[in-house]
């Protein structure tokens, strides 16, 4: 069944669709959440906040785009919404790197590497560049860092990348270009040399 034909049953009442319905995108989501945040309690927060929010304004929903798109749209917003009470501490790079991050669980995305050159790395390489780059990608400012997350690890293209944050077309590739451009930087301070 498609989500369009779940979401008009499920308003004209058929309230046992919404636990198959959150159930095929709750992955997704916390997954969202959870590289937007750092951290994974947080992520389980925002998450749940996002299947409330989805659940109130259900009714209003439109089919404009894909229904996972809407989702992650107001995954963004609460994440923000969270942000905005509760600022994230500021990540010095320049901090020893023995010391721990404590800005929740570990960073275990895949971020654009060639695969064969990940195939080479001890795993104790890849654990530790994938530490350093939560803490890059920490650094970027939020809408920067949004749009890079929702391309790399979503597969977004920027035109959808730009409805589901709400901005134009021309400003999420602005956003995308000058986020990759200071992580290409931050790389390099760091020692990582990945091709981005």
């Amino acid at each position: 069944m498609s989500d369009e034909e779940m979401i008009d049953r499920i308003l004209q009442g058929e309230k046992s669709l919404l636990d198959p319905l959150i159930d095929k995108y709750y992955q997704e989501v916390f997954r969202f959440c959870y590289y937007r945040t750092g951290s994974e309690q947080t992520a389980y927060d925002c998450t749940q906040d996002t299947f409330l929010r989805m659940l109130r304004f259900m009714d209003s929903y439109v089919e404009t785009h894909k229904f996972k798109s809407y989702l992650l749209h107001i995954a963004l917003n609460v994440c923000r919404d969270y942000y905005r009470a509760n600022p994230p501490p500021t990540v010095s790079l320049a901090e020893d790197s023995s010391e721990q991050y404590d800005g929740g669980a570990q960073f275990t995305g895949q971020f654009p590497y060639s695969e064969e050159n990940d195939a080479k790395k001890s795993a104790y390489e890849r654990l530790e560049n994938s530490w350093v780059i939560q803490k890059c990608l920490l650094r970027l400012p939020e809408f920067q860092r949004e749009v890079i997350i929702l391309h790399f690890y979503y597969g977004y293209k920027v035109r959808e990348i730009a409805k589901i944050t709400d901005v134009s077309l021309s400003a999420a590739k602005s956003r995308l270009k000058q986020g990759l451009g200071k992580l290409r930087k931050f790389f390099q301070e760091e020692g990582i040399y990945e091709e981005i």
